[in-house]
Order: structure tokens, then sequence, then C-alpha cells
């Protein structure tokens, strides 16, 4: 028994199985699917929580700051990845290695352009479920697409990728 009476925590084949079926169910749900699908489910939560107010007040000038920094940030990096021919699509093969432009500051440029995008939208309607939706957002990438991503990197591109891994922040 582990300390305070309770049974220590062990990983069973089931469990196992349960965690890959989980991780393959949001694989399939593509990372802008996934935020738009968080960002309904904020805003109904909070018209069911607060109704139509802004329990915290609503910065709408500062909310499309942040907004537009988060799509162009996004924009961005998906630029430079028509540029060089590689897809945008994360399930595709990617063709090209593309480490400059936003890549420069952080891995995910594009995933982090959505956070912030949603965290813009959070101050401008003065939702504060959208800062759960975004945390929610991050958390599902950080553990299942963007491993599955950088699998698919390493792979492709072998230690230029484990190289820039290795310098460059998953996210800035």
């Amino acid at each position: 028994m582990a300390s305070g009476g309770r049974a220590p925590l062990t990983w069973s084949p089931a469990a196992a199985r349960a965690a890959g079926a989980w991780k393959a169910q949001a694989l399939a749900w593509r990372p802008p699917r996934i935020a738009l699908a968080l960002v309904v489910v904020a805003l109904a939560a909070h018209v069911a929580i607060w109704g139509p107010n802004a329990p915290f007040g609503r910065l709408v000038w500062a909310g499309l700051a942040v907004e537009a920094v988060g799509l162009g940030w996004m924009l961005w990096a998906a630029w430079r990845f028509r540029t060089v021919g590689t897809p945008i699509r994360p399930t595709e093969h990617p063709r090209r290695f593309v480490d400059d432009g936003p890549f420069r500051f952080g891995r995910n440029p594009m995933y982090l352009g959505m956070a912030v995008s949603m965290l813009g939208l959070a101050l401008k309607l003065g939702a504060p479920t959208l800062v759960l939706a975004a945390a929610a957002f991050v958390f599902i990438l950080q553990r299942v697409h963007i491993p599955h991503e950088e699998t698919q990197l390493r792979s492709a591109f072998g230690g230029w990728y484990s190289d820039c891994a290795a310098s460059v922040r998953r996210w800035l």
C-alpha cells in the first residue's frame, strides 16, 4: 500500500489499450477542429454559468490585439511551410524541414498562434471559460499531437530535427 492507505497506481494492458484508444481518437481530430470544438464547449459553459455577462469585464481592444498577434504568428508559420513546399496538415508526411521564420523561436508556432488567438477571444468576450479551453488545447497537443509529429520529424529528418529540438523550445 502507498502512503495514505491507497493502493499504488498500476499500468495494466487494458489501461494501456484505453490510453492508446484515447490518443488514437485525439489524433483523428486535427488541431484546428480541436480548438474550434473547445471554443464552442467553453462558450456554451460560459452562457450556462454567467449568461451573456462578462464576470470580469471585457477587454475588446486588447483581445483583438492578442487575437491578431496569434493569427499573424500562425499565418507566418503557414506561409513558411507553403513557400518551401511542405504540407501544413500534420497527418501528411513532411517534405522539407523548416527551421527559420517563427520556427527559430519555437517548434510549434501554428499551435501557439491558435492558443494565443483563443486567449485573445477570451479577453474580447470576457469569457474566462475560454482560458480553460486554451489550456485544454495546449494539454491535448502537448500530450498527443506534438509527440506524434516529433516522431514523424525524427523519422524523416533524423539528426537535423534532433539538433533543432535540442536548441529550440517546443513552444517559445
